[in-house]
């Protein structure tokens, strides 16, 4: 018993060293690289590695060299079992109005062990709020929105290019297929 009991907390230890050392800003750097040959662009930021977890403070986000948002504080906790990704305090440029809500507080990208083929999305707006998942086998996005009384009148054209979902599920839904 004893002996099972040393090998849990070898394990243990080791896994949370993996955690601490794992070379976060050296992942984040190669990522950009990857975002960059998808004419995504993170600049301005402040990285700030915590030991746990990877920060991008006052990152200004550009889509095929407009910008798109910039968001006051980015938190990545990769802890192997349990992947998060936070975006929080994001402020939407007027020019992409049409598309995205100026008004999100935060969204949430969340990877689990157990269930590696999905990723798990969910933010939530003053009113509103959405949860989707992203298959990757089967390569589709699939995210409900249920929308309060103010953003739906303010977001008009937004709604009209999503899906009303059945009356039981009330809000709106939207899969793409990449």
């Amino acid at each position: 018993m004893k002996k099972l009991l040393k090998l849990f907390i070898y394990i243990f230890v080791m896994v949370a060293l993996i955690i601490v050392f794992l070379p976060k800003v050296n992942a984040y750097y190669a990522a950009e690289k990857m975002m960059k040959d998808k004419q995504v662009y993170i600049t301005d930021e402040k990285v700030v590695d915590n030991g746990l977890s990877l920060e991008l403070i006052d990152a200004k986000v550009y889509f095929d060299k407009l910008e798109l948002m910039k968001v006051e504080n980015i938190k990545l906790s990769p802890w192997i079992l349990y992947n998060t990704l936070e975006l929080n305090y994001i402020d939407i440029n007027e020019g992409f109005s049409d598309f995205l809500p100026q008004d999100i507080n935060s969204v949430k990208v969340e990877h689990f062990f157990y269930n590696p083929l999905y990723i798990k999305l969910s933010g939530d707006s003053s009113d509103s709020f959405f949860n989707g998942e992203v298959d990757i086998l089967n390569r589709m996005i699939r995210v409900h929105l249920n929308v309060g009384v103010k953003s739906e009148k303010k977001y008009k054209n937004l709604l009209k290019k999503l899906r009303k979902e059945p009356e039981e599920e009330g809000g709106y839904y939207y899969e793409y297929k990449f």
